[in-house]
């Protein structure tokens, strides 16, 4: 008893820091990792489990082009799926007055696309038709909503005949850049109960990042439609704001109003009474509101506007 005693007295006491490091490797491997930081949620398998829900939610049977279609436009390193709203409107604004920007600092401007029109080419029910939905865009500055097109069930616009613009009333903002940009194309036809309204359109488009100055035109077969849809890009882009005032005259303003560019002759309908109605004149300043005040533009072009 007494030898057992001083072995005891003479093993080595170990510290409480001391056993762990011994048994910091068996620890280490039974430990649970730690979650993934959460500006890193791209990494983590569950945002991936996510984004295939949100995906498979936005994916609908297309009879024209009979297969089944995502409609939503999803970018897991731009906006967390768990928190990101979909609808939501984009209002960031990242323009600054052109000539407040130094000469060194022009060669850093963005590349954008400027929507040029979007054309109704056929319709599967025959016109006309009454068209109501959204047309949107998506860039990666924030990824919301940039709206093109926004009418509700009650602010319809009637398309008469084949080869008639959608009245597009955006961008609001010009498109920052991106890889790819989206278009979500999402209208409806008005019928005489809502439980009847029909899809016109639903489709998803994606446009790579373009490395030169291009015009595409898309043609877009999906529900019960045709459309055509024509945007170009536009390197060193600046975003330019088209506004009327009436110094004397009528209150109603009368006639259309479109744009183009020295780089490019595709013209822009900003405003068109013929089509979409005449607009009263505010009776304060006589300023016109334009159908679509804001276009894109090459820094260094020359911009025209035509009054008919």
């Amino acid at each position: 008893m007494e030898d057992d005693a001083a072995e005891e007295m003479q093993r080595p006491i170990k510290r409480p820091a001391e056993d762990d490091a011994e048994g910091s490797s068996e620890s280490d491997a039974k430990r649970p990792k730690p979650p993934p930081s959460p500006t890193r949620w791209w990494e983590d398998k569950a945002t991936t489990l996510l984004i295939g829900v949100r995906e498979e939610q936005a994916t609908l049977y297309d009879p024209q082009r009979r297969g089944f279609h995502c409609c939503r436009g999803f970018e897991r390193y731009v906006c967390e799926p768990a928190v990101f709203d979909h609808e939501e409107e984009s209002t960031a604004r990242i323009a600054r007055p052109l000539d407040t920007i130094p000469d060194s600092e022009l060669d850093h401007l963005k590349l954008a696309l400027n929507i040029i029109h979007l054309k109704v080419l056929a319709s599967d029910v025959g016109f006309p038709v009454r068209v109501y939905g959204t047309v949107l865009m998506r860039d990666e500055l924030d990824f919301k909503c940039i709206y093109l097109f926004q009418r509700d069930r009650d602010n319809c616009q009637v398309i008469n005949s084949p080869g008639e613009m959608l009245a597009l009333t955006g961008p609001n903002r010009g498109p920052f850049e991106a890889t790819p940009f989206y278009f979500e194309i999402n209208l409806k036809i008005r019928a005489q109960e809502q439980t009847m309204d029909r899809i016109f359109s639903r489709s998803l488009i994606d446009e790579g990042y373009p490395l030169g100055q291009w015009t595409k035109k898309q043609e877009i077969s999906s529900w019960l439609s045709t459309l055509e849809f024509k945007y170009r890009s536009v390197h060193y882009a600046v975003e330019a704001t088209v506004g009327i005032n009436v110094l004397t005259g009528p209150r109603k303003f009368y006639g259309s109003l479109v744009a183009c560019t020295s780089e490019d002759s595709n013209e822009m309908v900003l405003y068109d009474s013929e089509r979409w109605g005449a607009v009263a004149t505010d009776a304060a300043d006589g300023s016109v509101t334009l159908t679509r005040p804001l276009v894109v533009l090459y820094s260094k072009a020359q911009d025209q506007c035509a009054y008919g």
